[in-house]
């Protein structure tokens, strides 16, 4: 049953007569619940100066009076200059006459990147000038009022997607990297999918979103924990290297479903599958099998997944850890790319090559291989050798 379905089966149910007497006030109230329960398309101006985003206007804004907000991408013989933020590109008129000289100052001195304030009229470009690689190339702004808010310094690399730069180079000015849209994709994918776990644990499955303490003490075992010094002598609290103390008491306690967006650390080298600080959506489920934790995630990970990528199809495969080691050698394998283990004992039973007469020859002895597509050695690459 969906929430808005139960509850408009609960509000019918409250709003009965009662004696007589009805509560219409439940009908307002079922109303509100339901429309603040709808999805709405996001204001991304509200509570700000601007009016628009430099990415949403389209021919549908023609003649609208609109003010935006953003940085200064390039600039054209001091004629256009393209405005950023981070929902798209549009492009700025930077008037010619006498009386907005102040205003073509403004834009014309300022140094690219530097952020600006522009109102205008949002008009059509002219006929042959349109750009259909931009959403907003049929349109541009013609400026009226600009202000500076903040101007730009000589960069160390430019804020094109396009540019080649070091990563050493990217960490150190991290700030300008997260201006590029790639980086800004990235930081917005992840927050639309955490926000989707959250209405799947919470709204879908009743799950209860706990944060757990961040400042413990010490847990013998597992991975070395960070050590954070407290104001008295030889104290030391530790940094949790998993809540998983904090959400077994939640389940003594009675709270059968839990999870977190928790942060973790753990003070050991960094490998790729294994980072001194990172985050975890950690869960915790009583009376559950191995069956049910399965399908609880594979729909989690469904319904979270972004609708520009391929979906999920579910169930997963699956593997025993016996089957794992016997096919593919290790207990984490990539699937991706085949190659499994297989037994070729059969095509060595009458062999004359030693060593794999011994290996045959012993108790639940086996010779396993590995297929390599266009791998094998060929007459012609063998006479060669």
């Amino acid at each position: 049953m969906t929430f808005p379905s139960w509850l408009s089966q609960l509000c019918r149910g409250l709003s009965r007569p009662i004696r007589r007497t009805t509560q219409p006030i439940w009908g307002s109230l079922y109303r509100s619940l339901v429309q603040s329960s709808q999805r709405r398309n996001p204001e991304f101006s509200s509570f700000a100066v601007r009016t628009n985003t430099c990415g949403e206007l389209r021919s549908s804004h023609l003649g609208q009076e609109v003010t935006l907000c953003g940085w200064i991408q390039y600039r054209r013989q001091n004629t256009f200059l393209v405005l950023r933020d981070f929902h798209g590109l549009v492009q700025v008129v930077i008037p010619q006459d006498e009386s907005a000289a102040s205003v073509r100052k403004i834009l014309c001195e300022a140094p690219v990147e530097s952020v600006v304030q522009v109102s205008g009229t949002v008009i059509s470009r002219p006929a042959g000038q349109e750009n259909p690689k931009m959403p907003t190339g049929e349109i541009e702004i013609k400026v009226k009022t600009a202000e500076l808010l903040n101007a730009c310094k000589k960069l160390p690399f430019e804020i094109k997607d396009f540019m080649k730069k070091t990563e050493a180079l990217r960490l150190q000015y991290r700030y300008l990297d997260l201006r590029s849209f790639q980086m800004q994709y990235n930081l917005r994918l992840r927050s639309q999918m955490v926000m989707k776990m959250r209405e799947y644990l919470c709204n879908l499955h009743g799950f209860v979103d706990i944060e757990t303490p961040t400042l413990f003490k010490r847990t013998p075992g597992g991975a070395k924990e960070f050590l954070v010094p407290s104001r008295e002598p030889g104290k030391f609290y530790s940094l949790p290297q998993s809540p998983q103390q904090f959400k077994q008491l939640l389940m003594v306690g009675g709270l059968d479903r839990y999870f977190q967006v928790a942060r973790c650390y753990r003070d050991e080298g960094s490998r790729p599958d294994r980072q001194p600080e990172f985050t975890q959506i950690d869960i915790e489920m009583s009376f559950v099998d191995q069956t049910g934790i399965q399908s609880l995630i594979e729909g989690l990970l469904q319904y979270s997944w972004p609708n520009d990528k391929d979906p999920v199809v579910v169930p997963f495969p699956t593997v025993t850890f016996t089957e794992a080691l016997a096919t593919y050698g290790t207990d984490k394998p990539d699937t991706r790319f085949g190659m499994k283990i297989i037994d070729i004992s059969d095509v060595f039973r009458n062999t004359e090559i030693g060593f794999l007469q011994d290996a045959l020859s012993k108790p639940h002895g086996t010779v396993k291989a590995i297929c390599i597509p266009e791998g094998a050695v060929t007459r012609h690459s063998s006479s060669c050798l």
